[in-house]
């Protein structure tokens, strides 16, 4: 039996290179013409990359049994809609890179959640997801200017990404650190980070690398999907508050709300299994009721709820 294809196994080849050929396309002919061009590349994708539109065909399908007010039907034409908005958002990515999408374009949803946190002097985790544009997140600074970043990521090419960012946009309050598992060493930086005032930013939405031992399936979008533990277990040992975040689109603007989830992790040797679940159920809450408010801008292309769905 052939192992379950996961996002990881879907990672694009030559990612950076491309990037950097987005950027220099996306300086040269602006944003109308670079979205226009890579419009067309994502079409290429749509139509080439079965897994991929399979996934967004099973999203927007399972969208238009729990929400039908939606109007989406799960057919081609939402899902190309859908790989559009993804286009979209990595032309916003660039700009927010490139420090063209400023405060003043940015609404902050619920900031005294974070401004309670800071306030301490210690830091927080924020738990976030594949949805909409996290970059636009480094307007957190307009809360606090000498605010940082730290965003972790699976892919192994994490100093290679810190380097482009740093090309584009010289600023070190951002910056992405590479874990593709937890050891104590990173703990321990992550620890002292937290101590220092800094926010550090985990995904809540993709299962882990090691794949499914630390997941939990809870009801999302009408049907059980696997969530990570991770986010929860890190806030565990960091014992820090800890927030969830996301940035959608509203037309020309974007809104980044923060919600706060807890004061700190606690998980009692009995009732770990326990207070593990209730954990994710609060934020996967939150991803379910943002996906309902923004739900093209999504964007986990591969079988979410492993159950190996087939196109219609």
């Amino acid at each position: 039996m052939s192992r379950r294809r996961t996002w990881f196994d879907l990672e694009e080849r030559g990612v950076l290179w491309g990037m950097r050929l987005v950027l220099a396309a996306h300086r040269l002919l602006g944003r109308r013409l670079c979205l226009w061009l890579i419009n067309l590349v994502v079409f290429y994708y749509w139509l080439s990359n079965a897994t991929a539109r399979r996934a967004s065909r099973d999203y927007l399908h399972r969208l238009s049994h729990h929400a039908p007010h939606l109007g989406l039907s799960g057919g081609a034409r939402d899902s190309l809609r859908h790989f559009n908005e993804f286009a979209t958002a990595m032309i916003d990515k660039l700009g927010a890179w490139q420090g063209d999408i400023g405060a003043d374009r940015v609404d902050m949803i619920n900031t005294e959640a974070l401004r309670r946190v800071l306030a301490s002097g210690r830091g927080a985790l924020l738990v976030g997801a594949h949805l909409g544009n996290l970059e636009v997140s480094r307007a957190i600074s307009e809360v606090r200017p000498e605010v940082r970043l730290n965003v972790l990521v699976h892919t192994h090419h994490a100093e290679k990404f810190n380097q482009l960012l740093n090309e584009v946009s010289g600023d070190a309050r951002l910056s992405l650190i590479q874990v593709s598992s937890l050891n104590p060493a990173t703990a321990i930086m992550l620890q002292q980070r937290i101590e220092q005032g800094e926010l550090v930013v985990i995904m809540g939405d993709r299962v882990p690398l090691s794949g499914a031992a630390r997941t939990t399936r809870v009801p999302f979008l009408g049907a059980p999907a696997p969530f990570p533990q991770g986010p929860f277990i890190l806030a565990a040992l960091l014992r820090c508050p800890v927030l969830s975040l996301f940035c959608v689109r509203r037309g020309e603007r974007f809104e980044l709300t923060f919600n706060h989830l807890t004061d700190q992790v606690v998980l009692p040797r009995k009732q770990r299994d326990q207070e593990l679940d209730r954990q994710v159920r609060r934020f996967v809450g939150d991803l379910e009721r943002h996906c309902l408010a923004a739900p093209l801008q999504w964007f986990n292309f591969y079988d979410f709820w492993q159950q190996d769905t087939q196109e219609p």
